[in-house]
């Protein structure tokens, strides 16, 4: 498919076009941009979110997209941590994955969606479930401080 083939291209320029000097290592210019401090992960975010765009225009289901969604998010959100981010960034290649999650869809469509499907819920149960601690840790640290105060 020439499509899967320009975005495999796109997601190694992104992830894997350089190599770091004296290291095997090898990032792309979402790292690069990444490094530009206030904008850039959101712009390599962007660009990432290119591949899902054109996986959505060539039919992808939805539970197979927001898979993808999840890892240009999560890879956007922890980018933007000050060198942790810097150094996920290198190492996640939410590009690849995302090319990589595409391919498998059309290799076996019924279990990419059914893999996902599950993904999806356990994301989902995992923020709920996040969502809820620190809603329950807000109240324990207002009741505390109340009982301090008087």
């Amino acid at each position: 498919m020439d499509k899967l083939k320009k975005l495999e291209r796109m997601a190694w320029l992104l992830d894997n076009s350089f190599r770091i000097p004296g290291t095997s290592i090898r990032m792309g210019l979402d790292s690069l941009i990444g490094l530009i401090p206030g904008i850039g992960d959101t712009t390599g975010g962007i660009l990432s979110s290119y591949i899902i765009w054109q996986a959505a225009r060539m039919g992808v289901p939805r539970v197979v997209l927001m898979r993808m969604g999840v890892n240009v998010v999560f890879e956007t959100l922890l980018g933007a941590v000050p060198l942790v981010g810097d150094i996920f960034d290198i190492a996640f290649k939410a590009n690849q994955k995302n090319v990589q999650l595409l391919s498998n869809y059309y290799q076996s469509p019924q279990a990419s969606v059914e893999r996902h499907t599950v993904s999806i819920v356990l994301i989902a149960v995992a923020i709920i479930a996040v969502i809820g601690l620190v809603i329950w840790l807000t109240i324990k640290l207002l009741a505390w401080l109340i009982n301090a105060i008087g």
